[in-house]
């Protein structure tokens, strides 16, 4: 079901003069004067070219935009505006938003820096078959760098609300540009991206009302986190099994803590072991793969990541994971689409069936498929859930 604008378009499609954007890595760091403004609006862009470019995409831009941080502050945050090849409907482009699997909070992990070099590479171009589906189906696509990833600041890793406003202000900004953009528009992710989409489905309509948001279409959404944090304490010794726990379980004490500033002071007062403690500056400086490095958090087995008081603290970093879980929003009415590889191993379909079961208690008009032979690696490609999911999104942006 479509959600009705509610007022006039306040986020008007018309081109908006900006100053010159910098070339290089100052692209993502714009002087202050230039990041105060409204959220939602452009601060510049630059032609986006080589491998940030997705399949069957005509125009492409890189965009700095201005939003809210998690401190209710002005910020920058950044992503990429692909359009389809071929002149604009009538009504303008229907548009997706489409938030990112977890690739690390490091500048270098914003998947509009990807480079073949980078160790992300995999990850940050693993939705592309079904971003290119949309594309060549005249759906444009928004893809936001999320808070943090690319820009100054720490990123509030699996904190729903401010994904949620990257995923609507990079939309709300596109249109102040000359691109064509229509109002209709949905949202759609991957793991982190897929908490990102379902959060959407809640803050989006509500940030954007001039705008018709027509749902939402998660591939596995990381839910359950709390659960998770509990059953890696179990791990003890590093193994080959344990490394990506380790990494992801860095990111999601640094997400915890921005969220929950109290948090630092109380991981340095036991809450995290000596090693841990010494490793989590890496989280400012190495993307996934490479946290989940021997030298780095992968070192150290997850249940050896807390300190002597952890059990203080655990409470407070188990109430911010449950605040965030998708499966605690609801969505009433809003259609949401729900697809899970049964062979995932990070995401597990355990979780995600919960997670549309709980969301249509709410009162969401929930799909759920789960794909046989599926994995979190191949769930985005058209041997999967690409083509389903994008046809579901594309009839729903109609």
């Amino acid at each position: 079901m479509a959600l009705p604008a509610l007022v006039p378009a306040a986020d008007a499609a018309r081109k908006t003069k900006l100053p010159k954007a910098p070339a290089g890595s100052r692209f993502y760091s714009p002087p202050k004067k230039l990041v105060k403004g409204r959220a939602g609006t452009p601060i510049w862009t630059r032609t986006a070219r080589g491998l940030v470019r997705p399949p069957h995409a005509g125009r492409v831009l890189t965009i700095a935009y201005r939003s809210t941080s998690i401190r209710n502050r002005a910020t920058v945050m950044t992503g990429t505006i692909s359009l389809p090849k071929g002149k604009a409907p009538k009504q303008g482009w229907p548009v997706v938003t489409f938030g990112h699997v977890t690739t690390g909070g490091a500048d270098n992990c914003a998947p509009s820096r990807v480079t073949a070099g980078n160790t992300e590479l995999e990850r940050m171009t693993r939705s592309n078959e079904v971003v290119g589906y949309l594309l060549a189906h005249r759906v444009a696509v928004a893809r936001p760098d999320f808070e943090g990833i690319g820009t100054p600041g720490r990123h509030p890793y699996l904190i729903g609300s401010s994904l949620a406003r990257s995923m609507t202000d990079i939309v709300r900004a596109g249109r102040k540009l000359k691109l064509g953009l229509g109002r209709r528009w949905a949202a759609a992710g991957h793991s982190e991206g897929g908490m990102a989409a379902l959060w959407t489905a809640k803050v989006g309509p509500r940030r954007a009302p001039g705008l018709s948001f027509r749902g939402t279409a998660a591939f596995a959404p990381a839910s359950h986190i709390s659960d998770i944090v509990k059953l890696a304490r179990n791990f003890t010794t590093v193994s080959p099994l344990t490394t990506d726990f380790s990494a992801l379980g860095g990111l999601i004490l640094e997400g915890a803590a921005v969220a929950e500033p109290a948090l630092w002071q109380a991981y340095r007062d036991g809450g995290l072991s000596p090693e841990a403690l010494a490793l989590m500056p890496d989280t400012q400086r190495l993307c996934l793969a490479d946290l989940a490095g021997t030298d780095s958090l992968g070192g150290i087995a997850p249940g050896k990541l807390e300190g002597p008081k952890a059990d203080q603290y655990l409470p407070s970093i188990y109430a911010v994971l449950d605040r965030n879980d998708p499966g605690t929003l609801k969505l009433p009415g809003i259609p949401v689409r729900l697809d899970q590889g049964a062979d995932d191993l990070v995401v597990w379909e355990s979780h995600t069936s919960e997670v549309a079961s709980e969301l249509a208690a709410a009162g969401a008009d929930v799909t759920f498929e789960a794909w046989e032979g599926g994995t979190h690696e191949n769930i985005t490609d058209l041997e999967y859930a690409a083509g389903a999911s994008a046809d579901w999104l594309i009839a729903r942006l109609r």
